[in-house]
């Protein structure tokens, strides 16, 4: 077991620092506050699960700890908690029922064991024989589904508007298909635009319109990009350094600002910046230690940004965007 120095355990006590660890279905569940922080504890504990149902290191189902052990663990009353919660379930994320505990909003996806093609079809077909259907019955049905219209644009969906820049910034130069951004309201006034699209968006957001979307190949729930390396970079910078961020969304700002004020509260100054607010960013780059910005930024970061250094954050992973590749190429 480590052991620390009474200075060290003084210092850990000073900056109040609260983390869970819990294992849940194999996985684990972290969650950290930082109570001297001047964002509400509630606020952090909303971006952080959000950022982990959005990212997949929390999957459709997966339980969460009671309201009463993480407010035990963490050392908070139980209505921070209940408040974190219930504003996850009312945007969609959690399902919070009476003797089930909380979940990931969702349907499970039923895990297909194996590998082999032929051995999923006979199961396939096996199970839709024993439901009553005939061969010429499946045969349409197949037909149907393979010979649909080719894909013509991707819909990237998010219910935050000005997340939209951000997207396209990131998706437009690695497709040849038109990439066209939308609202989950929106998206519901363009059902005409399914047959012929690919649907792109992360679990944070599909729940509102996945009943729309009856081909599933024409759908594609990615995880969103958790920040890691960023968040390493800021953990490893001295005390009392400034971090600048830089985004065309105050949405992303808002929840980037939230992320760090968990993991450093007050030993580091975050200060966020609109990428249109050029005079803001130019004062500011003179005193920030490190810059991290998006993608649809970086140009106006790079023309200012001088020696101070810099990193651009991406939404999507090189994985994701193979995989979106895939998809079309296979089923496109």
């Amino acid at each position: 077991m480590r052991r620390f120095s009474k200075h060290a355990r003084s210092t850990i006590n000073v900056r109040c620092y609260c983390r869970l660890f819990t294992r849940q279905a194999g996985r684990q569940v972290k969650v950290t506050i930082n109570k001297e922080s001047a964002v509400p504890i509630r606020d952090q504990l909303i971006e952080q699960i959000a950022l982990q149902i959005a990212s997949g290191a929390l999957k459709s189902q997966e339980k969460l700890p009671s309201i009463r052990a993480l407010a035990q663990r963490l050392g908070i009353h139980y209505s921070t908690i209940t408040a974190a919660y219930n504003h996850l379930a009312g945007v969609g994320l959690l399902d919070i029922r009476q003797g089930s505990g909380v979940r990931v909003a969702g349907k499970a996806k039923t895990e297909v064991k194996g590998t082999d093609i032929n051995k999923i079809c006979q199961e396939f077909l096996a199970t839709v024989s024993e439901s009553g259907f005939s061969r010429d019955e499946v045969k349409s049905v197949l037909v149907n589904a393979l010979e649909k219209k080719p894909v013509k644009r991707l819909l990237v969906v998010d219910r935050n508007k000005d997340f939209h820049a951000v997207q396209l910034a990131e998706l437009k130069p690695e497709f040849s298909q038109e990439v066209v951004a939308l609202t989950t309201e929106e998206m519901n006034e363009h059902k005409d635009w399914i047959p012929d699209s690919l649907v792109i968006t992360s679990l944070y957001h599909v729940f509102a319109f996945e009943n729309l979307i009856s081909d599933r190949t024409r759908l594609i729930v990615c995880d969103i990009e958790p920040a890691r390396q960023e968040l390493d970079h800021v953990q490893a910078l001295k005390d009392g350094s400034l971090v600048l961020l830089v985004s065309y969304s105050q949405t992303l700002l808002n929840m980037a600002t939230k992320l760090l004020a968990a993991q450093r509260g007050e030993q580091i100054a975050v200060r966020s910046v609109l990428t249109t607010d050029t005079t803001e960013l130019t004062y500011m780059m003179k005193y920030a230690t490190l810059v991290i910005s998006d993608l649809a930024s970086q140009p106006v970061v790079a023309n200012v940004a001088g020696k101070t250094p810099f990193m651009v954050f991406r939404l999507y992973s090189k994985h994701t965007i193979e995989r979106i590749k895939e998809r079309l190429k296979n089923w496109g």
